[in-house]
């Protein structure tokens, strides 16, 4: 057991030492006595004095009366504890400064301890009274501790919940640069900057070309040091040989230490589990997106459908529209899949995207706006020798195939015409959806629903006769008194009914294409066998 005399010296010591830091003073000293820390000073006892006891020579911050910061630094020599110093500031040092007054508390422990009255036989040479071996241990001992307290602060920073605005690259650049004291530049695989610390908007440097990139990941991959370029220091992060992203430190008029050059390797690695997790996650995501596009396409329960689109986030409910784009020429990879999902992205619609031999599948919610769908994606492949489809609406999963069906439909209507590439949408096809051009079924009674459907339900809960007056007034080229001659009423009758027409569907009688389609669906509804109605929903 270290003497009191002894324990009273290097306390002394380690008073004298911490005294001369600027950032701190000294608010209390306590003395190991007999084992026991007490007051340097005689005073009545405190709450402080258990605080300190209750810490067991640990080094921490205690809890004060009043705002500021309150820190208990134990001295100790041979593994005994001699003492300890109570330190106090308006404002809690930054890492730089506990660092160096830790450096300063470690040398003097060392200094203490290895002082001998004269050498002795076999000991190598010491220098200022303070062995070699032990100078080095302590210096390597204060590295190590450098190097946890740095782990320690980036491991936190990298943990903590993220705000609004915040992303985890963005932290991780503020607590590199607090740590270094330097500016922080995070980038992404195609050398973009994805977050930056300690520094103006304007970037100091030019993205490089993919060659330079190249250049440092060879550099990086041989050495495992992080690669001096013009004004930086760039450290990587890989996942198996590919790039994910960088991290660069800014130079300044400080010289770069090891300690920077280690805190710049460690954000590098938390980088890189960051990047490597969140891309596991979206392959993962669009394998399983993928997958659950195809069954839902292909006819899928509802009651599942609804647990398995949650997990992916998506929202199941409400009404579904499927997409489908195939595109000149024909893509053997995923680029049209990736650029309808990334159209989706920017229109902000949530849809759920996959593949099928040489066209992509989009299961998306709400209402696609068709032209625009085209022209987002023909403009991120930049190419317009492409065709998409969109099928009508489904309420309910169990509709979606059907969709899907429509969707293919107008798809091939779309690419068998004489203006091939664009966008077609099922519900605005018109007469085309009871044209056979690509060997499908033509839809006779989803474009009778279409165009009489409202007026025949109409007819059959009041016992009107609207679908009759309107084949009349079609067949009769619009003229009022030869329909209704035809009819057998009077033109105010005539005149009403196809007011109660336009009301009912809401269709301009004196439109062209209206006409057609109505005309049209008039003399397929007079084809119903035996006079009898066709089914319509």
């Amino acid at each position: 057991m270290i003497d009191q005399r002894a324990a009273e010296e290097f306390l002394n010591t380690a008073t004298q030492a911490v005294s001369e830091l600027s950032f701190c003073e000294i608010q209390d000293r306590y003395l190991a006595v007999n084992g026991q820390l007490k007051p340097v000073l005689a005073r009545a006892a405190s709450p402080q004095d258990q605080d300190v006891r209750r810490l067991n020579g640990k080094d921490s911050v205690l809890p004060g009366a009043r705002p500021g910061w309150l820190y208990a630094l134990f001295t100790s020599s041979g593994g005994e504890l001699n003492g300890c110093l109570v330190l106090s500031a308006d404002n809690p040092p930054d890492i730089p400064q506990l660092k160096q007054l830790r450096a300063v508390a470690g040398v003097v422990a060392a200094a203490r301890t290895s002082e001998l009255p004269q050498d002795t036989p076999g000991q190598p040479h010491r220098r200022d009274g303070v062995d070699p071996r032990l100078r080095s241990l302590s210096v390597r001992i204060l590295e190590l501790e450098e190097r946890d307290s740095i782990r320690e602060a980036l491991d936190q920073g990298a943990a903590l919940d993220l705000g609004t605005s915040e992303t985890r690259e963005g932290l991780l650049a503020k607590v590199l640069s607090r740590l270094t004291g330097r500016p922080i530049y995070i980038e992404d695989a195609f050398g973009k900057i994805s977050a930056e610390a300690g520094i103006g908007s304007t970037p100091p440097y030019p993205r490089l070309p993919a060659a330079a990139r190249l250049r440092t990941a060879q550099l990086w991959i041989s050495s495992g040091l992080p690669v001096s370029e013009h004004r930086r220091l760039v450290a990587l992060a890989l996942s198996h040989g590919e790039v994910l992203g960088a991290v660069c430190m800014l130079e300044t008029d400080l010289p770069v230490t090891a300690a920077n050059v280690f805190a710049l390797k460690y954000a590098a690695r938390l980088l890189e589990a960051e990047l490597s997790h969140r891309r596991a996650l979206a392959l993962l995501e669009l394998k399983l997106g993928r997958d659950l596009v195809d069954e839902l396409v292909s006819g899928m329960e509802a009651a599942t459908a609804v647990v398995r689109t949650a997990a992916l986030g998506y929202d199941i409910s409400g009404p579904q529209h499927v997409v489908v784009a195939v595109w000149e020429p024909p893509r053997t990879d995923d680029t049209v899949v990736d650029a309808l999902r990334r159209t989706f992205q920017k229109l902000h619609c949530s849809a759920l995207v996959s593949g099928r031999s040489d066209m992509a599948v989009a299961v998306v919610r709400g209402d696609p706006l068709g032209a625009e769908v085209y022209s987002v994606v023909a403009k991120t492949l930049r190419s317009a020798t492409g065709s998409v489809g969109i099928g009508g609406s489904s309420l309910d999963v169990e509709q979606i195939p059907r969709s899907f069906s429509e969707a293919l439909h107008a798809l091939h209507i779309r690419t068998a015409s004489i203006d091939c590439y664009g966008a077609t949408r099922f519900d605005q096809l018109g007469i085309y959806r009871i044209l056979d051009t690509a060997g499908n079924v033509p839809d006779l009674v989803g474009y009778l629903d279409e165009w009489l459907g409202d007026l025949q339900r109409s007819d059959e809960s009041r016992g009107s006769d609207l679908v009759q007056t309107l084949a009349q007034y079609l067949d009769h080229g619009g003229n009022y008194d030869k329909t209704a001659e035809s009819l057998a009423i009077h033109r105010s009758t005539l005149r009403y009914r196809l007011n109660s027409i336009r009301q009912i569907t809401g269709f301009d009688l004196a439109h062209p294409e209206t006409r057609l389609n109505l005309h049209v669906a008039t003399r397929a509804w007079r084809l119903r066998p035996h006079g009898a109605l066709f089914h319509l929903p």
